[in-house]
C-alpha cells in the first residue's frame, strides 16, 4: 500500500506542476500593457454563465475566429481541475467527505483566479470558477466508483478482503 500512496503522491506533484504551467507560466503577463484598472475592466466577469453562453454561441455559429478558443476554454476549464477532484480524496482521508472537499476545491480555485488577476495572466471570471468547480466535482464523483476506489484510494478495503 505504501508504494501505491507514493505513486499517487508523485502523480499529484506532476499534476500540480502541469496545472501551474497551464494556468500561469505559459501565459504572458499583461503587467506591462495594462494598468490594474484597465485590466479589471477588460478581463473580469462576475455575471454567471456570460462567457459560457458567449463561447457556446461561437461554437454553434462555427465562428472560425473564436471556435478553437471557445472549445479550448470550455473543455480546458472543466478538465484542468478534474484530477484535483480525484487526487485530494486519494491522498487525504478527510477530503473524501463532500462537505470538506467542496470548500477546499473552492478555495484552491478562488486562489488561482486571484493570482491570475494579480499577475495579469488570464481572466478573473466567475464562469472559470463554475467550470473549474464542475470539473473538480466530476473528479470527486469518479472516486465514488468502486474500480476507481481500488485504483486510487490507498487505504480502502472492501468486504471479504
Amino acid at each position: 500500500m505504501k508504494i501505491k500512496k507514493l505513486i499517487i503522491c508523485s502523480l499529484f506533484v506532476v499534476y500540480v506542476f502541469l496545472a501551474l504551467n497551464l494556468l500561469f507560466f505559459i501565459r504572458e503577463s499583461m503587467l506591462r500593457f495594462y494598468t490594474y484598472g484597465d485590466y479589471f475592466r477588460e478581463n473580469t466577469n462576475f455575471v454567471p454563465f456570460r462567457t459560457v453562453i458567449e463561447f457556446i454561441g461561437y461554437i454553434r455559429e462555427r465562428n472560425m475566429y473564436y471556435l478553437e478558443l471557445s472549445r479550448d476554454n470550455l473543455a480546458g476549464n472543466l478538465l484542468i481541475f478534474m484530477p484535483l477532484g480525484a487526487f485530494l480524496p486519494a491522498i487525504w482521508k478527510k477530503q473524501r467527505r463532500f462537505g470538506v472537499f467542496a470548500p477546499t476545491a473552492s478555495a484552491v480555485i478562488i486562489c488561482v483566479e486571484i493570482i491570475q488577476f494579480i499577475t495579469m495572466r488570464g481572466a478573473c471570471d466567475i464562469d472559470d470558477f463554475i467550470l473549474n468547480m464542475a470539473g473538480a466535482l466530476a473528479g470527486f464523483a469518479l472516486t465514488r466508483i468502486r474500480i476507481i476506489k481500488r485504483l486510487i484510494l490507498t487505504d480502502i478495503r472492501f468486504k471479504g478482503e
